[in-house]
């Protein structure tokens, strides 16, 4: 699948691009399964990732060729077959860096949940957003799980039941994306977030997503807590002294 997939190590970070433009960016399952082995493996050497995809439309989808044909025989075999998703989704919690994405066009379905697992989400002001799977007659508890803590339940809510391809605008009030630009700034706005990744220290790097990550699961006090000492930490540490 590495035709469909670029990935490229710039300096302290690894580019990963969806390199499928004919079709509109759609992933099929053996793709998925090596878009997670990479970030694994860029999540181990790299400062931060970043995600993109090459033409018109960021991601319109999974791509039916690839998977198993036929009916699952039960719903071990229905779990089992969708584990491939759920390891793709989860290669972005468990990575250690950064993952930013710069998304133009169409993000629907798996495109759209890509959005959302990355951590900092670049949307162009034409770019739109959709969960069709409910029109599919499909219950979409796979993408949903993409979005559960980066978007507010109205925003989750309406997007699963609705259906609607949404712009770039109203994703940023749902939580989906991080920042909206003209469409012709996106490649500018992409290079300043990595410009200032690449100038912060590693440690400050790695404690950020780590407590994004973990904190939004505690109390407030627990948070406070795990803060007070993360800062202690990390900013005594050798990596912090420039």
């Amino acid at each position: 699948m590495t035709e469909h997939i670029l990935c490229e190590k710039k300096g302290d970070a690894t580019h990963i691009t969806l390199n499928r433009a004919d079709c509109g960016g759609l992933v099929s399952d053996p793709m998925a399964a090596d878009l997670a082995q990479m970030i694994d493996e860029a999540a181990a050497n790299s400062k931060y990732i970043v995600f993109g995809s090459a033409g018109d439309d960021f991601c319109l989808g999974r791509d039916m060729d690839g998977r198993e044909p036929g009916r699952p025989k039960d719903a071990m075999d229905a779990r089992r077959r969708s584990e491939v998703v759920f390891n793709f989704y989860g290669a972005f919690h468990r990575s250690k860096v950064p993952v930013v994405c710069a998304v133009q066009g169409r993000a629907l379905g798996f495109g759209c949940a890509i959005t959302s697992v990355c951590d900092i989400t670049i949307a162009a002001e034409s770019a739109r957003f959709a969960l069709p799977e409910m029109g599919h007659n499909i219950m979409p508890t796979m993408a949903m799980s993409s979005l559960i803590d980066r978007v507010g339940r109205k925003g989750v809510m309406y997007l699963t039941y609705s259906t609607e391809e949404i712009d770039a605008q109203t994703a940023l009030a749902y939580g989906l994306v991080s920042r909206v630009v003209p469409d012709n700034k996106l490649s500018d706005q992409l290079a300043m977030v990595c410009a200032a990744l690449d100038k912060a220290p590693m440690p400050a790097i790695l404690s950020v997503k780590e407590y994004a990550t973990n904190a939004i699961t505690m109390s407030v006090s627990q948070a406070s807590d795990f803060a007070r000492n993360m800062h202690a930490a990390v900013n005594t540490s050798e990596g912090m002294r420039g």
